[in-house]
């Protein structure tokens, strides 16, 4: 993800992870299969874990389709299982997705009608086993399996969502970038629906966001070795931490703190979190240190512009008031932002919030 990169790299290094290099929004690296099964678990800011097959050089669809084909799939496919192709190119004039997603397709069923004079079934929406092809304006190609299966953004406990939900992996990702200790106080005064509480919450916890739900790709992979995913999930069960009681939201509407408080529920968190329906500017601020982080609204899918620029300096003024010790981290999509809040960045990253382009700005309050 755009911004993350080096927070996924340093997460990865934690995580056992060798050999890491950044990339053009990703991340490569190396790992042992005990290592992939925990990075699966832990990993908080990544989408996908994609395992490389073959790599190589193509000029067109017929080059695909041999290349596709001298691929041994019976090693990684059975005439049991679903596949599917996830397939994203940036050649020039190979650029037309789901004509070589079909292509790559025949290029694997003939492979099986070939061995057994039938082929494995294709499940676009729920595939046993999901191939990822990536081809490059030069025509370099990448063939992978996703360990991952679904985006593991996707937690499991959005129960209750809003207008403008944020998404975890780039939540947990902005969280991770300030630095916060996860011992201090963490505070969300324009909290939606949680998700930045959630994130916080898991990590002061220590609790793997994979522990949530049960449903990775690698699961269904011929050779995924279950007793050997039990122990890591084992081991991840006994790292979580029962007492936590700093991280604080609140937020003016009424509705998304209902929200919240379904997600919380879902995430088994409800103890861990305390929120409150309250204006921004009447936010509880407990002495010492920590991080306030928010992501308030900016135009382009909610709010009254006028209104949001009379709001942004209230927003700076209560900080330098009431924050002297903390960091505060704010996500903003409008560029007025920081000319508004009357603080002085110490920081900008550049971000995509979806499709809007954002600044992560970050300021030590004096």
């Amino acid at each position: 993800m755009l911004g993350l990169e080096q927070v996924l790299s340093d997460e990865l290094l934690s995580l056992g992870a060798r050999e890491v290099t950044l990339a053009n929004r990703g991340v490569s690296f190396t790992a042992s299969e005990p290592e992939m099964y925990k990075i699966l678990l832990h990993v908080r800011t990544a989408l996908r874990i994609l395992v490389p097959l073959a790599t190589g050089k193509i000029q067109n669809e017929d080059d695909l389709y041999e290349f596709v084909r001298s691929i041994n799939w019976l090693d990684h496919l059975s005439l049991k299982h679903t596949f599917a192709i996830d397939c994203m190119s940036f050649h020039p004039t190979m650029n037309h997705n789901i004509f070589l997603s079909q292509k790559s397709k025949d290029a694997i069923v003939d492979q099986f009608r070939e061995k057994y004079g039938i082929r494995p079934d294709i499940s676009p929406k729920d595939p046993d086993i999901l191939i990822n092809i990536h081809i490059a304006p030069d025509g370099m190609i990448v063939i992978s399996l996703d360990a991952s299966g679904k985006s593991l953004n996707q937690r499991g406990y959005r129960v209750a969502t809003g207008p403008a939900p944020l998404n975890e992996v780039l939540a947990a990702g902005l969280i991770k970038m300030t630095g916060w200790d996860p011992q201090t106080t963490f505070i969300d005064p324009m909290c939606g629906t949680g998700t930045f509480l959630i994130e916080a919450a898991l990590m002061a916890k220590n609790k793997a966001p994979g522990l949530l739900h049960d449903d990775f790709g690698i699961q269904r992979w011929p050779m995924f070795r279950n007793t050997l995913w039990k122990t890591v999930q084992q081991d991840a069960r006994e790292m979580v931490s029962k007492d936590v009681d700093w991280i604080f939201g609140s937020d003016f509407n009424e509705n998304a703190i209902d929200s919240t408080i379904k997600n919380l529920q879902k995430a088994r968190l409800t103890r861990n979190v305390q929120v409150r329906v309250g204006h921004v500017e009447k936010i509880y601020i407990p002495e010492g240190t920590g991080l306030i982080i928010m992501n308030p609204p900016y135009g382009d899918r909610i709010g009254d512009m006028d209104a949001l620029h009379e709001l942004y300096p209230r927003i700076g003024n209560t900080l330098k008031h009431f924050a002297k010790g903390y960091k505060a981290a704010i996500l903003t999509g409008d560029k007025q932002f920081k000319k508004k809040i009357g603080l002085k960045h110490q920081s900008r990253t550049d971000v995509l919030n979806g499709k809007i382009e954002c600044d992560f700005l970050q300021y030590n309050i004096f």
